[in-house]
């Protein structure tokens, strides 16, 4: 019993520690627990960039490498909501 519930422990901790590493970050929004990673654009701002993109991914994507290119140092929530803001501006101005 003792044995399992040490196995059980180290194991959650394994888990945790490559929660906070990068790969463990890109696994997680792969797996849909992108809210629970830090840094990481919320589903509502990733659905929301997504459909304001005409729901093409590519363009999405393409906007989302812009706003990276122009500030690297920011994390992927910070880049997600200033493609939004440019999204909303652009169609503003049509």
């Amino acid at each position: 019993m003792l044995t399992v519930l040490s196995a059980l422990l180290v194991l959650a901790v394994v888990l945790a520690i490559f929660a906070t590493m990068p790969v463990g970050r890109r696994v997680a929004v792969r797996l849909g627990l992108r809210d629970w990673v830090a840094g990481a654009a919320s589903s509502e701002d990733v659905a929301f960039l997504l459909a304001r993109c005409g729901n093409d991914r590519a363009e999405m994507a393409r906007r989302l490498e812009a706003e990276r290119a122009r500030f690297p140092a920011l994390t992927e929530a910070e880049h997600c909501r200033r493609a939004i803001r440019r999204v909303l501006q652009e169609q503003r101005e049509d």
